[in-house]
């Protein structure tokens, strides 16, 4: 793990993460929002019409794509920042009850390299373009998100035991043991993602 602060170099990683991520489902809302309706607006304009019409729907089209993107990218990169945060200072907390010997700014730092597995993500994201052109089914969709953040708790789990071994300096055991609490941290976030936004997602898909 490169050297410096948390503030530094593993911020930065943890808020292109997020700005990736953003990116991604600002384009996805566009394609399956703006496209469609602004496909709708020009819909038997044709010729000169359309030259004059067209500018003023791609200016529009920008300003929509900027705005949903600052907003979207607000609040992802909060909730990453956030979630992996608490999930360092958890794990900080149970390494130092366990005998380790390393501080909660080297944990947090570390964590926030790890957010490149929620990059994983994006193929869930980039679904969503399929089911709403009826491609695949809604029910399978949300069996993918599932299956997709499953998968990739898991593996923070592991990234969360080698950040405790070696940050605090203990035991493969105590490492695993440690990390157990963030990787249910984890599953219960889905679980409450996956009962409130999801079908909600799924609607506006719908």
């Amino acid at each position: 793990m490169p050297g410096g602060s948390w503030q530094e170099d593993s911020l930065s990683f943890a808020l292109v993460t997020g700005w990736i991520l953003s990116f991604i489902l600002t384009f996805v809302i566009f394609v399956n929002s703006y496209i469609p309706t602004g496909l709708s607006l020009i819909e038997g304009i044709y010729g000169k019409r359309l030259i004059i019409v067209l500018p003023v729907l791609l200016i529009m089209g920008f300003v929509f794509f900027a705005m949903s993107l600052l907003i979207i990218a607000g609040i992802m990169i909060i909730a990453i920042i956030a979630l992996f945060m608490v999930c360092a200072a958890i794990l900080n907390f149970l390494l130092v009850l366990l005998g380790g010997t390393g501080n909660v700014f080297e944990v947090i730092k570390a964590s926030f390299y790890a957010t490149a597995a929620v990059l994983a993500g994006v193929i869930n994201i980039l679904s969503m373009i399929l089911v709403k052109y009826k491609v695949m089914s809604i029910e399978n969709w949300i069996t993918g998100e599932r299956v997709i953040f499953y998968l990739t708790s898991v593996f923070l789990y592991g990234m969360f035991s080698i950040i405790g071994r070696k940050t605090h300096k203990v035991s493969r055991a105590k490492a695993f043991l440690a990390a157990t609490i963030p990787f249910i941290l984890l599953v219960l976030f889905n679980i409450v993602f996956s009962a409130k936004v999801l079908p909600k997602v799924a609607s506006i898909l719908g």
